[in-house]
């Protein structure tokens, strides 16, 4: 639907709606007559029309739940008669500047999909003859169904025609030709034009745990990089049944991801990524509106992570069951991948969230080197992943592959220490020599350096170089910061 015809119809639905509440107050004889919808994604009454014979009504056009006189009521199913007075106060009236003479209110409950989405109150100084009044009544509520379908109708038949088009152009921005990483950065930034206010995350599997790696560029909402799955999560199951699996989130429940997230509300669709019958990932899909999430929509989100799955199994051969898609052999996750999520942080910049890159370097490998074979370096290596984890400390964030002995990494965090609590932990942690598989210990020395992301930074090049730059200056320093490793 274009547009202009959207907010027409728009227009003329609201305009419908208006003098259907009007007719309503002019055959009951009433002298108040007013319809909110009850918004339980974000908590609100919310007005939509009114009608009034006094010139002391004003209404509020959203209002919280828990202010609202019509609270005890948002879930009445048929209608009511209530005596002003008695269990509503004529206080609570608020809309009325002044005394009031409403003797009674009648609620007319709108039913949707067995939901109370509507409240039609009606206002007046008498008692409300139900029975007399039921056919007017019964029409109000039939013409305001008649109307809302049609709306809805209009709004699918309006389309425009050329959206099927762009789809599939959009579609075929994804394919085998490219690396891994940007088939999954394109995949994700597609489905960000679905959500208005929402997001889209990339859950995949590395430091021997499940975590969100990338955000989609744009998200508005976007969950924290390095955030762990926890079990009872929407993404658990997911990963759990290899099946999509949709949600809305009712008092924060469930989890999207984790229970260290900061909101979750509106409604989830997580879909597995399945490549010869392994889940090699899982992407969240989360917007505040859950009527974003039609079965259209649903199936065009499908579709983009289908498409990405069978574009990277086109280049990816034979894989050991032990593998995962976007990790180097010691489980911290590869440049091309860290290298979006730098990408998107800086896009998605929030004012109350802060990020780090930088880099975590073994100093002491001229010794090691002379003293340990290959194979019990790369062990190091591995424990090393594992044993830095951003999660292991209470902050966010995850490892990443650089270059041998060099890894690259990842905080984000509300606080503005998190980077520095990070180190600091790291540094109480190594104080003991790492323990090797045969029994040896090896002592390590270890230095850390990093750049805060502004949000002004071009690209992620300036970023790593500022990262770079850092730890090549504390190396020159020389009070290092130097730790030793211990683990098991």
């Amino acid at each position: 639907m274009t547009i202009k015809r959207e907010e027409k119809a728009l227009r003329e639905f609201k305009l419908i709606v208006k003098n259907l509440v009007n007719l309503l107050r002019q055959a009951t004889g009433a002298h108040t007559t007013y319809l909110y919808w009850v918004n339980r994604a974000r908590e609100q009454f919310v007005m939509e029309a009114s009608s009034t014979s006094l010139t002391n009504v004003m209404f509020i056009d959203r209002v919280a739940f828990e202010e609202h006189y019509l609270n005890p009521y948002r879930n009445i199913s048929k209608q009511m008669q209530i005596p002003v007075g008695e269990r509503i106060q004529r206080a609570v009236l608020e809309h009325h500047s002044d005394d009031t003479s409403v003797e009674q209110v009648t609620l007319l409950p709108f039913i949707n999909k067995n939901e109370t989405v509507a409240i039609t109150v009606i206002e007046t100084e008498e008692s409300l003859d139900i029975d007399m009044n039921q056919e007017s009544i019964q029409s109000y509520i039939v013409s305001l169904k008649n109307v809302l379908n049609t709306y809805l109708e209009l709004t699918a038949l309006y389309e425009d025609q050329n959206e099927w088009v762009d789809y599939e152009k959009k579609l075929e921005n994804i394919h085998s030709r490219l690396h891994k990483t940007e088939i999954f950065s394109r995949m994700l930034n597609e489905m960000q034009n679905f959500l208005p206010d929402g997001g889209v995350s990339l859950i995949a599997r590395g430091m021997d745990g499940w975590v969100n790696v990338l955000n989609s560029s744009g998200n508005k909402h976007p969950l924290m990089l390095g955030l762990m799955v926890d079990e009872k999560s929407l993404a658990y199951e997911c990963l759990k049944s290899g099946k999509p699996e949709f949600s809305i989130h009712f008092n924060q429940n469930p989890k999207r991801l984790s229970s260290d997230e900061i909101a979750t509300d509106g409604a989830t669709f997580a879909i597995p990524l399945i490549i010869e019958d392994r889940r090699y990932a899982a992407i969240l899909v989360y917007d505040n509106n859950p009527l974003v999430f039609k079965e259209s929509v649903k199936h065009k989100l499908q579709n983009f992570v289908r498409v990405a799955g069978l574009s990277v199994q086109a280049n990816l051969g034979k894989v050991s069951v032990e593998d995962d898609l976007l990790t180097s052999e010691y489980g911290s996750f590869i440049p091309d991948l860290w290298e979006k999520a730098i990408e998107s942080s800086i896009v998605n910049k929030q004012e109350d969230v802060f990020t780090w890159f930088g880099f975590i370097t073994i100093e002491n490998m001229q010794t090691l080197r002379s003293k340990y074979r290959v194979e019990e370096l790369q062990h190091m290596q591995k424990t090393l992943v594992k044993a830095l984890n951003p999660s292991r400390f209470k902050t966010n964030g995850y490892i990443g592959f650089n270059s041998d002995y060099v890894f690259a990494y990842i905080i984000q965090d509300r606080s503005e220490d998190a980077a520095d609590w990070w180190i600091s932990g790291v540094n109480e942690m190594l104080e003991k020599p790492v323990l090797l598989s045969d029994g040896q210990k090896m002592k390590v020395e270890m230095t850390a350096a990093y750049s805060l992301i502004k949000g002004n930074e071009s690209d992620y090049h300036a970023v790593v170089q500022n990262a770079k730059s850092a730890l090549s200056d504390v190396v020159k320093v020389e009070s290092n910061r130097k730790s030793f490793f211990s683990f098991g």
